[in-house]
């Protein structure tokens, strides 16, 4: 694959049922690469790797105000609500169809996505994954015992990069079980997350 140019900004897809600091580490250590001024977080309303009635989602209009409350004090962080406006699931390809459209991105120029690594490892399955490879350098999120030396030869021809975030035991998933079995949870979340996410019934 030849060497592309970055775009200015990353865009980091996700649920964020609810978003947590965790996602708001791994956007910031975004945010400290001499190339990226800013980070868009792009709400998916309905992700297709599962049936609805497999994914335990907080209802769109909440995970919303959510994530307006973990970003208002950040201005380098936005939220990018494309997705809401679609119907049916949320393919990635179509998402960095639209905003390189609506940022004028040229051919050279490479959206910057923020994935886990783990999600990473599941883009063979992706619609129009090859479309991505092409068009996108991935700012990859950690794992435990993360090493991409170890990567299929799928990813020969793909850009990517691995942050340097910090490694926190901290998921969403986790996160909605422990509000349910009224266990401690508040420090996984800022303030106003937290303050929103308890007066949810």
């Amino acid at each position: 694959m030849a060497k592309l140019a970055k775009s200015s900004f990353a865009i980091f897809p996700g649920t964020f049922n609810p978003i947590h600091i965790g996602h708001l580490s791994i956007a910031e250590s975004a945010l400290l690469l001499p190339n990226v001024s800013d980070v868009h977080f792009i709400i998916s309303p309905l992700p297709p790797h599962k049936p609805p009635d497999q994914y335990e989602l907080i209802e769109t209009g909440h995970r919303k105000k959510l994530l307006e409350l973990a970003l208002k004090d950040q201005p380098h962080f936005q939220l990018d609500e494309r997705e809401l406006r679609r119907s049916g699931p949320s393919f990635t390809a179509d998402t960095v169809c639209e905003v390189r459209e609506a940022y004028a991105l040229s051919s050279e120029t490479a959206l910057q996505v923020i994935l886990g690594f783990d999600a990473f490892l599941t883009l063979p399955s992706w619609q129009r994954s090859d479309e991505l490879k092409e068009h996108c350098h991935f700012l990859l999120a950690p794992r435990p015992h993360t090493e991409i030396a170890e990567l299929p030869d799928y990813y020969d021809d793909s850009s990517y990069e691995l942050l340097d975030s910090p490694l926190l035991a901290v998921s969403s998933s986790a996160i909605r079980a422990r509000k349910r079995g009224q266990r401690a949870y508040r420090y996984l979340l800022t303030e106003p997350v937290y303050e929103y996410f308890q007066s949810l019934s």
